[in-house]
């Protein structure tokens, strides 16, 4: 998967690092991607491939229907191995290779996504920005195209990844527009400002800046 630089997108995701919201700290990113492969992507998706083949080989029926779709239809596996490439690219430090297709769901729909990310981001909006997720929501459509997306969230899996230990709550969408072949990975964690991760965050960092001045940065790089 191929990172494209996105200022708009770069802009957001700072406003949601290690972000102090009454008790809890957040930490988000949002990230786009291209679905072309080249060089370790291109080997890790042949082995994926060719081990999902031969799985299918020896548990067609078991392997036949999967919340991504049929395994047996290449589209689907390809969705798979593109879904699980984004990850890896965006944590560099894990490796995502062994997910299964269970642990992603499709979306009914964005509309859905776009309410359950403004549920979430709420707090944010209240404390610093009153237009910011007006903002956000507009510099991913310059890059993604919402209304053309199928969306996926990643379920996590409680031990082997960045999502779960010790955080109040996660969310992981992509955001994936076949015509455009560009996935945007929007993933956020909230953690309680008391537990002993998010003191070491708070200390990594020298203050943690307002949003006053994100309606002027925004249109600095529009």
């Amino acid at each position: 998967m191929k990172f494209l630089e996105q200022p708009h997108l770069e802009l957001m995701t700072s406003v949601l690092t290690r972000r102090e919201v009454g008790d809890r700290i957040l930490n988000g990113r949002i990230e786009a991607f291209s679905c072309k492969r080249a060089g370790e992507d291109k080997k890790m998706a042949k082995l994926l491939e060719q081990q999902y083949v031969d799985e299918l080989s020896a548990s067609p029926v078991q392997l036949g229907t999967s919340p991504l779709g049929p395994l047996s239809d290449a589209s689907t596996r390809r969705l798979l191995i593109d879904l699980i490439a984004t990850m890896n690219a965006s944590f560099p430090d894990h490796d995502f290779s062994g997910l299964r297709p269970e642990q992603f769901t499709r979306e009914p729909n964005v509309n859905m996504v776009i309410a359950s990310v403004n549920k979430h981001l709420a707090p944010l909006r209240e404390a610093y920005n009153s237009t910011f997720l007006e903002e956000l929501w507009l510099a991913i459509e310059q890059v993604i195209q919402l209304q053309e997306c199928q969306v996926y969230s990643y379920i996590p899996d409680m031990e082997e990844d960045p999502f779960s230990a010790g955080h109040l709550w996660t969310f992981n969408f992509f955001f994936f527009n076949r015509n455009l072949k560009r996935i945007l990975y929007f993933t956020c964690v909230a953690t309680s400002k008391y537990s002993p991760a998010a003191a070491e965050d708070l200390s990594d960092q020298e203050s943690l800046d307002g949003l006053d001045a994100l309606t002027a940065d925004m249109e600095d790089v529009i």
